[in-house]
C-alpha cells in the first residue's frame, strides 16, 4: 500500500499531466486522467470518501448529469454512438468525484499549477505565432488552423481563461507577486490577448469581450479609492458601448453601395478589349459592384504571367480561382483587366492563391473583416437559400433544426444516441441543400440537451451546474464565476461537451476551480496594488 504522500504526488502528476496536455498533447491530457482514477481507486479509504460525497451534495449533483446520460440510454436506437458518447463524457462523472473527495490545494500549490498552465499555453501559442507568421512549411489559408492540436474554438477558451488567470493575479493578488513576476505575468497576458486576435477565432475574441466589463467592475468594487472607481465605471461603459455600437457600425458600413452612372460606365479597355457589365447582378464587394469592368480574356492573359495558379485552376480553398481574382480586385476598387492585375503587390498575389476574396483580410488583427465576412454570408444565404460553405449560415439552419426538433421530443428527448439520427430525417423532410458531410448538430449545448434529454433532464442539467457553486460558495471566487461564464457562454455557439477535448476542458476546470481552491484563497482573494 503505497504512502499517502505518494498518491497526493501522483495526484499533483496527474493533475499537471492534464493541464500541460490540454494545450499541448491531447494523449498526455487522457492518460493523466486515467492516472488520476486509477490513483483514487488504489488510495482506498471508501468510507471516508463515501462519506464525503454523501456529505458534500455537490458532488452527487454533478454526477448525476452523467447519469441522465445513462438513463438516456433507455430510449435511444444507436447504441454505437450513444457508447461512445458515454465514454466521452466520463469526465464529466469521474473529475468532480476526484477533486470533490481530495485535499483542496494550498496558494501556493494552487499557483504553481496555473503557472504550468500558462507555461503550456504560450508554448502552444508561440507554435501557431510561428505557423502564421510563415516561419515554417505548413501553408496557411487561414490563421484559425494554425491551431493545429485542437480545434480553435476550443484553444480559444483556453486562450481566455490563461488571460483572466494572468488577470487575477495582476488585480487581485498584485501584493503577492515579486517583481520579476509582476513584470513576466503583465507580459504574458498582453501577448495572449495579442495572439487571440492574430488567431481571428471569433468566439474567443466574443467572450473575451464580454467578460472584460465583468473582470473590471469585480475588481473595482473592492478598490478603496473613487476615482478608480470612477474609471472603470467609464472604461466598462465605453467597451459596453463598442460592444453595442461597432458592429452597428460595421453594418452600415458593409451595406454602403457605389452609385453607378451606366451613362458614363466605359465599354472597353485601355487596351480596346471589350467590357462586361451585368448591371442586373447585384452581388457587391466593399460597396463596389462585383460584375462589371470585367474583360476575362485580359484578366486571364495577366493572371497567368503573375501566378502559377492558373485562371482556370482552384485556389488553396478549393475555390475556382478566377471568381477569387476577381472578387478581390472589387474589393479594393479595381477594374477586372491587364491593368487591374498589375496593380496587385505580391502580398495580394499571394491572398488570392490563398483563396482569400477581399483585400480587407491582410489585416490579421481588425475586427471588421470577420463582421464583413459575416455580414456577406447572411447576405449570400438570403439570397441563395444555401448555407453551404458558409459557416454563419450553417449554425443558423443547425439551430433552426435543432428548434423544429424540440417540438417532437420535448418531454423525454430523443435519447443519449439518436441526435445525429433525427438531424438527418429533419435534414431530409426540409429538403436542405446541405451536403451530407455538413448536415450536423445544433453547434448549441443547450439546445442538445434539451433535444437529447426532453425539458426535465435539460432543467435538472442547468440546474447542477449552477446550484453546485451556490452549495460550495465558489461564486465570490473571481476564477471559478469567470470560467463557468466562458463556459456557459461557449455553449451558445458551439457543442462544448460533445468532444473528448471540450468535455475535458468543461469538467476539469469546472472540478478544479470548484474543490481545489481553498477557502482561504476566496477570502484573501483580493490583494489590490
Amino acid at each position: 500500500m503505497l504512502s499517502k504522500k505518494i498518491h497526493r504526488s501522483i495526484f499533483f502528476l496527474g493533475t499537471g499531466g492534464i493541464l500541460l496536455g490540454l494545450p499541448l498533447w491531447p494523449y498526455l491530457m487522457s492518460i493523466s486522467q486515467i492516472l488520476l482514477a486509477l490513483n483514487w481507486i488504489i488510495e482506498l479509504q471508501f468510507k471516508d470518501k463515501l462519506e464525503t460525497i454523501w456529505e458534500r451534495k455537490s458532488i452527487i449533483l454533478l454526477a448525476s448529469i452523467y447519469i441522465i446520460h445513462l438513463l438516456g440510454l433507455i430510449n435511444t436506437t444507436d447504441y454505437s454512438y450513444a457508447l461512445n458518447d458515454i465514454k466521452i463524457k466520463l469526465p464529466l462523472f469521474a473529475l468532480p468525484i476526484i477533486y470533490g473527495t481530495s485535499k483542496p490545494l494550498s496558494n501556493k500549490e494552487l499557483k504553481i499549477f496555473f503557472t504550468l498552465f500558462i507555461s503550456a499555453i504560450l508554448i502552444s501559442s508561440f507554435i501557431s505565432s510561428s505557423i502564421i507568421f510563415g516561419f515554417t512549411s505548413k501553408v496557411l489559408v487561414d490563421s484559425r488552423h494554425a491551431s493545429i492540436i485542437m480545434h480553435h474554438i476550443r484553444f480559444s477558451l483556453l486562450l481566455v481563461l490563461s488571460i483572466y488567470i494572468l488577470y487575477y493575479y495582476l488585480f487581485f493578488k498584485f501584493q503577492s507577486l515579486v517583481r520579476w513576476e509582476k513584470i513576466l505575468s503583465g507580459l504574458s497576458m498582453l501577448w495572449l490577448i495579442y495572439f487571440l486576435f492574430l488567431l481571428n477565432a471569433f468566439t474567443g475574441i466574443i467572450i473575451f469581450m464580454i467578460l472584460l466589463p465583468v473582470a473590471i467592475l469585480w475588481w473595482a468594487y473592492y478598490i478603496k479609492s473613487a476615482s478608480i472607481k470612477k474609471l472603470s465605471w467609464a472604461a466598462t461603459s465605453i467597451i459596453l458601448i463598442s460592444i453595442v455600437i461597432y458592429p452597428l457600425y460595421s453594418y452600415h458600413r458593409y451595406n454602403h453601395k457605389d452609385r453607378i452612372n451606366l451613362n458614363t460606365l466605359p465599354s472597353h479597355t485601355i487596351n480596346g478589349n471589350e467590357y462586361t457589365n451585368r448591371i442586373s447582378d447585384q452581388n457587391y464587394e466593399n460597396g463596389h459592384q462585383t460584375w462589371i469592368y470585367l474583360c476575362e480574356k485580359e484578366l486571364k492573359k495577366e493572371w497567368n504571367t503573375r501566378s502559377n495558379f492558373k485562371y482556370d485552376s482552384l485556389d488553396r480553398k478549393g475555390q475556382s480561382i478566377n471568381t477569387t481574382i476577381i472578387r478581390y480586385l472589387t474589393s479594393i476598387g479595381y477594374h477586372k483587366d491587364s491593368v487591374g492585375i498589375s496593380q496587385l503587390t505580391s502580398k495580394d498575389i499571394d491572398m488570392i492563391e490563398k483563396g482569400y476574396t477581399n483585400y480587407l483580410y491582410k489585416n490579421k488583427f481588425a475586427i471588421y473583416p470577420r463582421l464583413y465576412e459575416l455580414y456577406w454570408q447572411l447576405e449570400m444565404f438570403k439570397k441563395t437559400n444555401n448555407p453551404s460553405g458558409q459557416s454563419l449560415a450553417q449554425r443558423i439552419v443547425y439551430f433552426k433544426t435543432g428548434v423544429k426538433l424540440i417540438h417532437r421530443y420535448f418531454w423525454v428527448g430523443a435519447g443519449t444516441g439518436d441526435l445525429q439520427d433525427i438531424f438527418n430525417k429533419q435534414y431530409d423532410i426540409d429538403k436542405s441543400p446541405l451536403p451530407h458531410l455538413l448536415r450536423l448538430r445544433a453547434h448549441n449545448q443547450l439546445l442538445t440537451f434539451l433535444i437529447t434529454f426532453g425539458i426535465f433532464g435539460f432543467l435538472w442539467i442547468c440546474f447542477a451546474l449552477l446550484y453546485s457553486p451556490y452549495l460550495e460558495k465558489k461564486y465570490s471566487f473571481f476564477l471559478f464565476t469567470i470560467f463557468l461564464l466562458i463556459g456557459m457562454l461557449s455553449m451558445l455557439d458551439d457543442d462544448t461537451l460533445e468532444t473528448q477535448a471540450g468535455v475535458t476542458i468543461f469538467a476539469f476546470f469546472y472540478s478544479f476551480l470548484l474543490y481545489l481552491s481553498s477557502e482561504n484563497d476566496i477570502k484573501d482573494e483580493i490583494k489590490t496594488p
